[in-house]
């Protein structure tokens, strides 16, 4: 008995170990965006050097009659600001241009702060807190994890918190790091 459950704490261990919750900015992203309209979505970030990371995602959202797509395009700047408790965590500050097309039209910009942090080898959190001028001009306050099945793949998912009129968004999707 002891020795079956100590062979299967080794095999969960070693498991463990092959997934690892590393901050990779570098990944493409599908899944689901309920934002009052929802549909699918794709992401892609990519780093362009040790301080800059180019990022964009297109969802399609609809409800009802109403269909519109949905881009955005920014870059994040890397701080290099550590946390004394926690010198894993990467801080950033967010800017960037979103367009809504179709049954809605307006373009605006957006802007904030970030911060990702590597939980466990498998769980990595993030929080943005944004303003963003497109629609009512809102702020956003939005948090999510990624739970890394291996080095390459992760589930992800987040809620955002909006102010005003701007409704409420639940993302949830899988992930490839490359």
């Amino acid at each position: 008995m002891k020795k079956s459950i100590v062979s299967a704490s080794i095999i969960a261990a070693v498991f463990a170990a092959g997934a690892q919750a590393n901050i990779n900015w570098d990944y493409v992203g599908a899944g689901y965006t309920d934002i009052g309209p929802d549909g699918p979505y794709v992401e892609a970030s990519y780093r362009l050097d040790r301080n800059w990371v180019l990022d964009a995602e297109f969802a399609r959202v609809s409800q009802g009659p109403f269909d519109a797509n949905m881009l955005q395009v920014g870059v994040n700047y890397l701080t290099g600001f550590k946390l004394d408790f926690s010198p894993n965590t990467q801080t950033y500050i967010l800017a960037g241009i979103e367009n809504a097309s179709g049954d809605a039209d307006d373009t605006g910009g957006y802007g904030g702060v970030g911060v990702r942090h590597p939980l466990t080898p498998q769980v990595e959190l993030y929080s943005e807190a944004s303003y963003h001028s497109i629609g009512d001009n809102y702020g956003s306050f939005a948090g999510g994890i990624a739970y890394h099945l291996s080095p390459d793949w992760a589930i992800r998912s987040n809620v955002a918190l909006n102010s005003g009129d701007t409704k409420n968004e639940f993302r949830f999707g899988v992930s490839y790091q490359f």
